[in-house]
This record gives C-alpha cells, sequence and structure tokens, in this order.
C-alpha cells in the first residue's frame, strides 16, 4: 500500500476542515434563521387553531405560532409540542373576536380586482362580506351569513374551505368541522362560491379563482344521463332484496366485521324496510309506464363530527321511484372493536345521525343503493351499487383538568366536562415521578357546572407531577381518554 507524504496529508486535513466549517457555517444559518429570522406570535388559551390535516388543536394551555425556514408555520403549546399548521394557517380568538391570517393570502374584490396581503392579516368587522384566497384550494369567507342553497348548512362570521382535487370541501370554523362530498354552493350577501369549480359570482360577474396563482384542482363536471324507469314487482323484490342482505353479511364475515341491526323487509301490500332506531318508513309501488327521461341521483352531501355521533346529510332525487332502498355503511372502531355497520335510510329525508361510536377515531362511511335493472339475459334483477365514500373522524370530548394553584402542599384543581360527552364516573388521580399517590371522585353535575367540579390533594416529595382522568365510564362502559395534566414543585 502506498504511503501519503507529508503534503498529502496536509491537503486532506485542510480539506476535512474546510467541509466542517461549512457543515457548521450552514447550520449555524439555519439556527439563527429559524431563532431570529421568524417572528413569534402568541396564541391565547381561549383560540381556534387547526393543523395542517384540518384537526382542531387544543389551546387551553395557550402557545404562540412562528414560521419556520422551511416556510410552514408551526404551533408550539406550553408543554413544548409542536404542531404544522401549514402555509397560511388561520387563527379565531374567541375572547378578543379577532381574526388573524398569517402568510401572503389575496382578497377577492367584488369586481375582480385583487389584493395582496402581507405576512399578517388582522380581521375584525363582520358585518361587511369579504372573499380570500389563502392558498391553492384554500379560502376563507368573511359574512354575516353563509349557508348553502338548501340551508343545510349554515354559518355566520367566517368559514374556512379546503378543497381537495376531486373538488370535494372541508368547511371549518370555531362550530363547524365538516367534510362535504360532491359538488356544493356556498350563498353569502350577494355572492355564489361554486367550490367545486373555484368560481365566485358576484353581481352576475363571474371570477375564476383558479387564475389566482393557479390550481391544482382535478374536478370535471359529469353529466347524468338518465336511466330507463321499470316497474317493481314487491313479491320478487322481496325475496332478491333478503338475498342480497344475506350476501353481504358473507362478505362482511369474510373480511372479520359484522353488520349492526336486523335489516329485513316485510311484504304486506306495501312493505318497510327498519333498523331499530328509526320508525319503519313505508313505500309503495305505483306503475311508471308514464314516465321516461326522468333523471336519479343519490348524493352523500357532508357530515358533521362529534366525539359520539355522526350527522350525516344526503340527497335522494327519485321522481321515478327507482331506488328499491338506500342505505349507508358505516366502518370503524365501536368498543375497541372493528365493525361494519349497514343502516337503511328514509328515502325522503336528509340528514342521519349514526351514534354509538368513540371519541377522535375515524370512520368510513359509504352511501349506497340498490335498484331493479335487466342483466344481459333481459331478466330483471336487484344491483347493489356504492356511491359515495367519505372519511370522518370524530372530535375530542371538551373534557379537561388544570392547577389551580399549589399551597401548604396541597394541590388545587379543576375538571371539567359538558353535556354533550358526560362521563358517567371517573377518578382525577395524583401521581408523583410516575407513582401514585392518590385521588378524588368526580362529581358529576359540579363537572357540568360552570365553576367546574374542584378539589385538593396533598403532594408529596418530587420534581415532575401530573393529574390523570383514569376509570372513566362513559354509558356504562369504560373509556381511555388520555386527560391528564402535568406540573412541578
Amino acid at each position: 500500500m502506498r504511503k501519503l507524504n507529508g503534503k498529502n496529508k496536509i491537503f486532506i486535513a485542510l480539506f476535512s476542515g474546510l467541509i466542517i466549517i461549512m457543515v457548521v457555517i450552514l447550520v449555524a444559518s439555519v439556527f439563527i434563521s429559524q431563532k431570529n429570522g421568524s417572528t413569534v406570535y402568541n396564541v391565547s388559551s381561549n383560540s381556534v387553531v387547526f393543523d395542517s390535516e384540518t384537526n382542531l388543536i387544543d389551546t387551553a394551555k395557550g402557545g404562540e405560532i412562528l414560521k419556520r425556514w422551511d416556510g410552514s408555520y408551526y404551533y408550539i403549546n406550553q408543554d413544548e409540542l409542536t404542531y404544522e399548521l401549514g402555509d397560511i394557517p388561520v387563527v379565531y380568538e374567541k375572547t378578543k373576536d379577532k381574526i388573524q391570517v398569517f402568510g401572503t393570502n389575496h382578497l377577492v374584490n367584488k369586481d375582480g380586482s385583487i389584493i395582496e396581503n402581507g405576512e399578517l392579516t388582522e380581521i375584525t368587522d363582520y358585518s361587511e362580506t369579504t372573499f380570500y384566497k389563502l392558498a391553492d384550494r384554500e379560502y376563507l369567507i368573511i359574512s354575516p351569513e353563509i349557508y348553502t342553497e338548501d340551508k343545510s348548512i349554515y354559518s355566520s362570521k367566517y368559514l374556512i374551505v379546503y378543497i381537495d382535487k376531486k373538488g370535494n370541501a372541508s368547511l371549518l370554523n370555531d362550530s363547524i368541522n365538516l367534510k362535504t362530498i360532491n359538488p356544493m354552493t356556498l350563498k353569502f350577501d350577494n355572492h355564489s362560491f361554486d367550490i367545486a369549480n373555484e368560481k365566485l359570482l358576484v353581481n352576475n360577474k363571474t371570477i375564476d379563482l383558479k387564475l389566482i396563482n393557479g390550481s391544482t384542482n382535478e374536478y370535471v363536471q359529469q353529466v347524468i344521463e338518465p336511466n330507463d324507469v321499470v316497474d317493481v314487482d314487491m313479491e320478487d323484490f322481496t325475496e332478491q332484496y333478503n338475498k342480497l342482505v344475506n350476501s353481504f353479511q358473507q362478505y362482511v364475515e369474510d373480511s372479520s366485521a359484522f353488520i349492526g341491526g336486523a335489516q329485513t323487509i316485510f311484504e304486506n301490500n306495501n312493505f318497510f324496510i327498519t333498523d331499530g332506531t328509526q320508525k319503519p318508513t313505508t313505500n309503495t309501488t305505483t306503475s311508471s309506464n308514464n314516465l321516461t327521461g326522468i333523471t336519479k341521483m343519490v348524493s352523500l352531501r357532508g357530515a358533521v363530527a362529534h366525539p359520539t355521533h355522526i350527522d350525516v346529510t344526503y340527497s335522494v332525487s327519485d321522481v321515478a321511484d327507482q331506488y328499491q332502498l338506500v342505505y349507508i355503511l358505516v366502518s370503524g372502531t365501536k368498543n375497541g372493536v372493528k365493525t361494519t355497520e349497514k343502516i337503511l335510510l328514509d328515502k325522503y329525508e336528509t340528514t342521519h345521525r349514526i351514534t354509538g361510536l368513540s371519541p377522535r377515531n375515524e370512520y368510513t362511511i359509504s352511501l349506497g343503493y340498490i335498484e331493479r335493472v335487466k342483466d344481459l339475459a333481459g331478466e330483471w334483477i336487484l344491483q347493489d351499487q356504492v356511491e359515495d365514500v367519505i372519511n370522518v373522524r370524530t372530535t375530542k370530548p371538551e373534557i379537561s383538568v388544570k392547577v389551580d394553584k399549589i399551597s401548604k402542599g396541597y394541590v388545587y384543581f379543576t375538571f371539567k366536562m359538558t353535556e354533550e360527552y358526560c362521563l358517567d364516573s371517573g377518578v382525577i388521580s395524583l401521581y408523583v415521578e410516575e407513582r401514585y399517590v392518590d385521588h378524588e371522585a368526580i362529581n358529576q353535575m359540579q363537572a357540568l357546572s360552570k365553576n367546574g367540579f374542584s378539589a385538593k390533594m396533598k403532594l408529596t416529595e418530587g420534581s415532575v407531577m401530573e393529574l390523570r382522568l383514569e376509570e372513566a365510564k362513559y354509558n356504562g362502559e369504560l373509556v381511555d381518554l388520555k386527560v391528564n395534566h402535568k406540573f412541578t414543585y
């Protein structure tokens, strides 16, 4: 092996030193730009903040927002937990009734002109309608009233609109966290916002919002062709439907899930369908030979999530009564078990509440229908078709425990909850250095009050301490909500 001479050794040493110096300078530059090159904004404990995945962030302890070198904003709470907010986050401070928009955004005027706003935009006046394009497929509406054409969705003051590449929208504010599917139009003042097509109609003037810095929206409007109208043989339909139910049952069993509730049709001149939670829905069949070219359509309009239930909004257009039934499939976790539940809907209603769900769990909701069609042999058969699918996550309950004060060797605390998710019972346990010390049983009525349930526990020696909600029961079942509060003494 050839040995290195003195010059080569010096050259290698200098080269290695230069690389190390460059790395140090690069790291230092990133650190300095992150530390000093960004303004830090304080966020109060009574604020509404959504992360980059449109999940509501817990701001009970307050925190701060800063912009890092990657151009994205981050929320850091008092426990040093960090949440990415994206490029243009929106914060609503309830106490001050103020909206803050971070990052460069565009105000769209009624005449179609554009005003570019800088790093921070503050809004306190909600009496005048204004419309902002925040980023690609992201919008902010300010108006006294904001609603859909059928008034199934209504909001006031402000509404954040996120659009996915298929044209579906998520609608967010301090009281709404709704994901929709299929095209939707929002009305406010003299404005009309066609969400899927990203067009704003103001005083008969159409503004193409995609032209403002472009858009990655891939939605293409489809034309629905009318189908042939058929008569229904109820005796044959009843037999075929129950075969479909049995086939679906087998499918679910093969996929390690199960159908909730008894799904059966009974024929006695009329027929009815029930899922055990709704009153029977009566339907009669009439001749429709004289009806031709009538469009039929089912549409899952959206879903509003709560801790233990989801309100689904749907639409059924079936003038010729071609749909034999309409249903939703709900797949997710109930009581720790993965389930699939089939719920039959009333064609003449527009909403349904899915109950018995668990907080902070994701559920897949599918809207389907069964109609009678002819096969290739010209025989009448029942066809089962899933039309729309949407994923919805149930929300976190409004439950909290916090330290009021530490005095004379005791910790004083307050526990609060709301009627929307009211625990049957539970205890607040005290841990010191991960060692159990004591607990206090929750008083349900006091916990639901404005002031909450307050108590005290004696402290022992230690530095890191924690209050935890344990043995919590909801509707007679144990639940793990991970409600806690760490503190030092």
